[in-house]
């Protein structure tokens, strides 16, 4: 904060003459011993004054003051090199005694106030008006200083009152300064417009003022070694800034290239600089003909020498340009040399975050955006931050600031960062007022993305579930949120349809109507929404203007969550625990993806209040309920595949409590995983200690990242293997089915109920899941159904209906048991082993550990179907089969047995045959 200082005396008091006989009688007394010394002490002063005046001139000379008496000083200059800032403070009383001792040398009055401007000490606000009057009078010098009082100002607390130079003065102090050739202000327009934030970065105005550097005029007498090497400079300044950058003409790259050339011999040596330059123009083609090839490998022979080439080589390792692909040694190196070098964080960062070499890093990466002074880390920081708002960065004041700078000078994407920041419920940034302010000139410059989030923010509270949203008094008023969402509407933009179904929710603007609510979701979300995808996963769950559906539930969030929304992955891993009954979930979205949130912070209870319990809070009930039909074996690997979702959590303090609340059991079997592949050597006891971590991390990193997850559909169970060559149109299946339907609602005759019977088999074998239907529901009640349907195949079709769980069928399950049992009382039961066995070699999705146990344990209440299965298997040969046909030894020996195999046909086989069938059962249907 600026302090007032008492006022300097410029000029001495008049002394005031003495009256009376005394006093003449006293000045005819002095003696010539006196005037001596008056002499004396005159000479001594002008002694001091000439070496103030000298002093300062020396070390305060301003730049391009025709007055001035010595070499320029730059600003930078000004400044002791070991930072001992009395010597500055010393040059400041010396300017200071020479101003005042001669008033007459205007030139030491500018001296003295740059030199108090460098000191920065209190009260220099009172020094301003003076400044800025030299600035008005023309001064460079002046103006240069207008912009530094504010460039170190600008970050002042809102107690220090107002600035005392504004922005817009302060900049136009600079580009005044700028443009009468002030050397130091060009440098700073350089840095600005290479780095940003105060002004909009800009190659061709990097181009600009380097030429401008070149033609300025000469700052003084003997400008010093300085002015030389930066004129020097800027030549090779604006060859590789035409080379680095989009948008020169290819003239102007043949012209940079070709000096590039020269000053590094083709790449091989001079300036660090300029030969990346040169290489990065010869890898993306810039003034000569692009050699991926030739660059990669001229970087591979500096980078053991020179840090600086890390990240070019880095990208193009990863990028696998010029040669193979290597991102693991490209991670390797960044990390390297992050400390050194900027660009090195935020492109590991970006690494980590792209989770193709290693599994996505996101807290890490946050730290490495957050440590880096790169506007556009700060950019793709703030738009991270929402998403891991537990996440605590160092002085996020200061992201903040960066960022407001960045806004306002129109800096692309900037703004949008911060006001979708400041409207997030992270309360370290949270503040709506400032983001709608920062958005509404983006909307009225015809930003759609500014324009709706400026009119979802209209009414404050309108996604609370705890207070009624409340109407703003500025900006949009209802007609005109009516008005642009129905413009969005019919431009099909998600936004409108999203906007308008939280009003309808909330019933503001317009009446309240949940089921016109939801159905505008629906809109936005066919429309890419994530957003209205995760609230229309919450309306399906809720029952929120439609009918409850868990499928349809799911099906939502795990498209959001595909796209990349961490809430819908969130709610997914969340709800597995509750479908014990309904098995629409996978191992990957309940055990794996929980933990790897878990890994990465997300939704943590406490942020770590409970210490090494956290873990056994946050994970409890996870490995009991509908995890347990997996087994052991499947439950540890989705477990030990956490990890390579989320690498994170291989930090030993968050590894030590994930391990505690693992059940025993678990714990054993990851240890013997590891043992089995030859990562761990000791006794699979289930201790979990120190050698099991470091060989589940050795493990992780021999693995490499976990790939997608399987599609949505896939993931669900509820898509049908698929169908074989030759598939029918959907309509003629759908015709037949209804007319061989209505057949067999009007047979009387016990030959025209079999003659429907067998039509139903025929579109049963095609893969027809009603016909299917029909036949499991009624095997095991029906004799005419028995007569034509197998059991190997009543057994396929009842399988595909458990794993598909079409909807409308109720309790498939009891069916299967029931038609199980007709089988074993028909003595038919070693059928079911052998269609079993084939089902699973030709159905992916019975490959899935959780979905085949969830079917088996239907098996165990039928009589004598498990013993089928064991017996089929141990007829098959195959290995590590359980003492039972249903336990976990067994169907782990199945799944492994069928994926070494391959499909076995018979499924494929039969639709194929059916093909033709059904053509001739439309064919004669025509007739």
């Amino acid at each position: 904060m600026l302090r007032p200082m008492h006022a300097l005396v410029l000029s001495c008091l008049a002394l005031t003459p003495l009256a009376g006989a005394a006093l003449g009688a006293q000045a005819s007394s002095e003696t010539s011993d006196d005037a001596a010394k008056k002499a004396a002490d005159d000479t001594a002063k002008k002694a001091a004054l000439a070496e103030a005046i000298s002093v300062c001139d020396k070390g305060a000379a301003v730049p391009l003051d025709p007055e001035a008496k010595a070499p320029p000083v730059q600003y930078g200059e000004l400044f002791p090199q070991d930072f001992d800032l009395r010597k500055l403070k010393t040059l400041a009383d010396k300017c200071q005694a020479a101003m005042l001792g001669a008033p007459q040398e205007k030139r030491l009055t500018l001296e003295w106030l740059r030199v108090q401007v460098a000191l920065n000490q209190a009260g220099l606000t009172f020094l301003l008006p003076q400044i800025k009057l030299i600035a008005d009078g023309g001064s460079p010098e002046a103006n240069y200083l207008l912009y530094e009082v504010y460039s170190v100002h600008r970050r002042d607390g809102a107690d220090a009152g107002p600035l005392p130079v504004s922005r817009g003065m302060a900049l136009e102090a600079l580009q005044k300064a700028g443009a009468a050739g002030h050397l130091t202000a060009l440098e700073t327009l350089l840095r600005q417009y290479i780095d940003g934030p105060l002004l909009r970065r800009d190659a061709h105005k990097v181009v600009e003022t380097a030429q401008r550097v070149i033609d300025a005029p000469a700052q003084g007498q003997s400008p010093g070694e300085w002015d030389s090497q930066f004129r020097a400079a800027m030549p090779l300044l604006i060859a590789r800034t035409v080379l680095e950058n989009d948008g020169f003409a290819a003239e102007e790259q043949q012209k940079a290239f070709q000096a590039m050339d020269a000053d590094t011999k083709a790449g091989t040596t001079g300036p660090e600089a300029s030969v990346l330059a040169y290489i990065k123009a010869l890898r993306l083609g810039r003034g000569t003909q692009p050699d991926a090839a030739k660059a990669r490998q001229l970087l591979e022979a500096r980078v053991a020498s020179d840090q600086y080439a890390v990240p070019m080589l880095a990208d193009m390792l990863a990028k696998g340009e010029g040669g193979p692909a290597d991102g693991k040694r490209a991670i390797a190196a960044l990390r390297a040399a992050t400390k050194n070098v900027a660009e090195a964080g935020p492109m590991l960062a970006g690494l980590l975050l792209d989770g193709k070499f290693v599994g996505r890093q996101p807290r890490e990466a946050i730290r490495l955006l957050n440590a880096s002074s790169d506007l556009d880390a700060g950019i793709r920081l703030a738009k991270l931050l929402p998403d891991y708002d537990g996440f605590q960065i160092d002085n996020p004041d200061q992201l903040i600031g960066r960022l407001s700078d960045a806004a306002e000078a129109g800096e692309p994407g900037a703004a949008l960062a911060l006001a979708r920041l400041q409207l997030s419920d992270d309360l370290r940034f949270k503040n709506e007022d400032v983001a709608r302010a920062m958005l509404k000139p983006l909307a009225d410059a015809g930003d759609r993305d500014a324009l709706w989030l400026y009119a979802s923010t209209q009414y404050a509270n309108l996604d609370s579930t705890s207070y009624r949203p409340s109407r703003r008094d500025d900006g949009l008023s209802d007609d005109q949120l009516k008005a642009l969402i129905d413009e969005g509407e019919a431009k099909k933009e998600q936004q409108a349809y999203l906007l308008h179904a939280k009003l309808l929710r909330k019933g503001v603007v317009y009446p309240q109507d949940d089921q016109k609510a939801t159905a505008m979701l629906i809109n936005a979300a066919n429309l890419g929404g994530l957003e209205a995808m995760v609230l229309l996963g919450d309306a399906y769950d809720d029952g929120l203007g439609v009918d409850k559906n868990p499928r349809e539930r799911l099906h939502a969030w795990r498209e959001a969550a595909r796209l990349g929304s961490l809430t819908a992955k969130s709610k997914l891993a969340n709800a597995f625990t509750f479908d014990s009954f309904d098995h629409l979930m996978t191992l990957r979205e309940g055990i794996t993806d929980r933990i790897a949130l878990y890994n990465d912070g997300i939704g943590r209870m406490g942020a770590g209040v409970f210490g090494a319990n956290d873990a056994d809070m946050e994970l409890s009930g996870l490995f009991s309920g509908p995890a347990s039909s997996a087994g052991n074996a499947a439950i540890a690997a989705a477990v030990m595949d956490a990890f390579r979702e989320a690498p994170a959590g291989l930090d030993d303090d968050n590894l030590v409590g994930i391990g505690k609340a693992l059940p025993d059991d678990i714990r054993v079997a990851i240890e013997t995983t590891l043992k089995s592949e030859g990562f761990y050597t000791g006794e699979p006891k289930g201790y979990f200690g120190p050698d099991a971590r470091k060989a589940l991390a050795a493990w992780v990193d021999a693995k490499g990242p976990l790939g997608d997850a399987p599609s949505p559909q896939a993931a669900a169970g509820t898509q049908q293997a698929t169908p074989a060559p030759g598939v029918l149109d959907a309509d003629l299946v759908n015709r037949i089915r209804d007319k061989v339907f209505a057949q067999a609602q009007a047979a009387k005759t016990d030959k025209q109920k079999l003659a429907a019977i067998k039509q139903l088999g025929i579109l049963a074998r095609y893969g027809d899941l009603p016909s299917r239907w029909v036949l499991v529901r009624n095997y095991h009640q029906a004799r005419a159904i028995r007569s034509v349907v197998t059991p190997e195949e009543i057994t396929r079709y009842a399988l595909d209906i458990l794993v598909s769980k079409p909807e409308g069928v109720e309790k498939p399950e009891f069916e299967f048991i029931f038609d199980l049992t007709q089988i074993a009382q028909d003595r038919k039961s070693r059928m079911v082993g052998n269609a079993t066995i084939q089902a699973i070699r030709d159905d992916p999705r019975l490959q899935d550990p959780l979905t085949l146990g969830a079917v088996m344990n239907q098996f165990a209440f039928a009589p004598d179907a498990c013993d089928s299965v064991l017996a089929a298997a141990k007829k098959a040969g195959l290995d590590g089969v359980g003492s039972e046909g249903c336990d976990e030894d067994t169907r782990s020996a199945l799944i492994a047995f069928a994926k070494d195999k391959g499909a076995a046909g018979v499924e494929a086989a039969a639709r194929k045959a059916a093909v033709d069938e059904v053509k001739a059962l439309d064919a004669k249907a025509a007739k």
